[in-house]
Parts: C-alpha cells; structure tokens; sequence
C-alpha cells in the first residue's frame, strides 16, 4: 500500500488516502470525492511529490511526455532525463498516473 496526499483541492476532502501500488490516481479522486476537471489536459496537471526516502522508478507512456512538452509543464531536457533514468517529472497528468509510492498531489496550473 502506499500513501496518497491531497493537497489544496477541497478542504474538507484534503488528507492521507490509502492507495494500491498500481492504482489509477482518477479512481482515488473519485473514490474519495474530489474533483479534479480532466476535460482537456491543461486543467488536469497536477504536481507531485514522492515522499519515499527513495523516488520510486515509475514507467511513463511518451505521449504523457508528449503532451507535458507541449502544454510547457516540463521541457523537453526534462522530458529525455525522465525517459533516460525511468523517472517521473513533477508535473503530471492526472488522468494518465498509476500510484508507484507514497506521493503528494497538489493541482498544477501553467502560468
């Protein structure tokens, strides 16, 4: 099991949520009744905090990389270095996140 933070979503639903390693990040935001609006994908980046004593690895799809390039959340360095070492940027889209560790999850918005 890992730990799931929400932060600065609602306060009333912020808090330490339980999670399976594995979990879709859209399911414990429905499960647990925040909203996030993932109608495009500028409004459904989020930045996240591994809180491990160790970054867990996690495997990305080259679209979400893709998509993060483009909208400007992370460059395209950030983008090769992620692919190269098998790790996550800060930012991330919501709706295409799998639960790898204990995290923090706070919304993102582009400036």
């Amino acid at each position: 099991m890992a730990k799931v933070i929400f932060m600065h979503f609602d306060i009333d639903k912020d808090g330490i949520y339980d999670a399976k390693i594995g979990e879709p990040l859209m399911r414990i935001f429905r499960d647990k009744g925040i909203q996030i609006d993932c109608n495009n994908y500028k409004d459904c980046l989020i930045e996240v905090q591994n809180i491990s004593d160790e970054e867990p690895t996690s495997y990305m799809e080259d679209e979400e990389l893709d998509i993060l390039v483009e909208l400007g959340a992370i460059t395209k360095e950030e983008a090769l270095e992620c692919q190269q070492y098998t790790i996550s940027p800060k930012i991330r889209v919501a709706s295409m996140m799998l639960i790898k560790g204990d995290v923090l999850i706070k919304p993102f918005k582009l400036k």
